[in-house]
């Protein structure tokens, strides 16, 4: 059985008042030696106080919720990771919840999260999650009146409050490197197109081809759904399209596309130039290791906390509600100049 402070008021012959003050830093009235008295039962006893309770009657729990698509991806458990060390600096809990990309999931977690009495909410939604679900969503969200920040994923026609990188900027940036080296058939392989994310790099993608002077063609586009699978998928489909260059939207679907070239014997890059997106750690360790925009993952979790501890009502600082991080291009052995065009 939870001790309680009945517990020690027993143990100790004193009154529950005299001991909820000395717990709750109130004692100043209360001669040291009862104050000694009671640490020392509540030592021996093991008590810990309910936060549930404490949470109720100081309508704070410290507690945030994150709610992300798939753990086992290295962009977001280092996205936890960031999140994670936040919340410990400021004393705060974090609840993860993982949705394995379902949206389903993503509703009966706001609900549970709305449940357990969490004071803000990080919420980075399922792939899966189109125009229609991401406003349920939503809407879901705002009728629990619980402050929260979108991470990465954003739907800015309903959300103002996120943290994110600069998707345009490094979809430019991984396109003008591999225009730089002489490539002029370039094929993409997005993220649902239907998200924020993968429409602002396509967006980049666009404004490199466009300064360089480079026709846009949608047959070297291919939506993807950032997976391992769906990258793999984007080689048998490109097949038949004149490219010499691949730019995945995140390094799970550049590793889809390494393998599968390697299966049929192309070489990187000698074959194919490929250029990812996340810069996860085990792009370096690629062979060859992989060309890939940097996304400040980790900081996104980290800054995305602080905004939210400061949205909470218990704050009265509520001015800043986004945040768009600068990402940069790393550059290895996975791209080259063209052998032909």
């Amino acid at each position: 059985m939870r001790t309680t402070i009945k517990d020690i008021a027993e143990y100790t012959g004193l009154s529950v008042t005299t001991i909820s003050l000395v717990l709750n830093g109130k004692a100043d009235k209360i001669p040291e030696k009862t104050k000694e008295k009671i640490l020392k039962a509540v030592d021996h006893l093991g008590y810990r106080p309910n936060q549930v309770a404490v949470g109720l009657v100081k309508k704070t729990t410290k507690t945030i919720g994150l709610i992300i698509s798939d753990i086992r991806n290295v962009f977001f458990s280092n996205l936890a990771k960031g999140v994670e060390d936040e919340c410990r600096r400021n004393g705060w809990n974090l609840i993860l919840c993982n949705t394995n990309d379902m949206h389903e999931r993503d509703l009966a977690y706001i609900r549970v999260l709305a449940d357990k009495g969490v004071d803000g909410i990080l919420y980075a939604m399922s792939v899966d999650s189109n125009r229609e679900k991401t406003i349920e969503s939503l809407t879901l969200m705002e009728s629990t009146r619980i402050p929260y920040v979108m991470l990465d994923r954003t739907f800015r026609e309903k959300c103002s409050h996120y943290v994110v990188t600069n998707h345009e900027l490094g979809g430019y940036l991984a396109t003008q490197h591999l225009l730089e080296l002489g490539h002029r058939h370039i094929a993409c392989v997005t993220g649902p197109l239907h998200l924020d994310d993968s429409l602002f790099r396509l967006e980049g993608y666009k404004r490199a081809l466009s300064e360089y002077d480079v026709p846009y063609n949608a047959d070297l586009i291919y939506e993807g759904d950032y997976t391992l699978e769906g990258g793999r998928a984007s080689v048998k489909a490109l097949a038949n399209i004149p490219h010499t260059a691949i730019f995945a939207f995140n390094d799970m679907s550049a590793y889809g596309v390494h393998n599968a070239l390697k299966m049929q014997g192309f070489e990187i890059p000698k074959d194919y130039s490929l250029v990812g997106y996340d810069n996860i750690f085990f792009s370096e360790i690629l062979d060859p290791p992989l060309t890939s925009v940097h996304q400040p993952v980790y900081e996104v979790g980290k800054e995305a906390t602080k905004l939210l501890i400061k949205m909470t009502p218990k704050s009265a600082d509520k001015s800043v509600q986004e945040l768009v991080l600068t990402p940069h291009l790393v550059i290895r052995k996975s791209t080259q100049k063209p052998n032909k065009e």
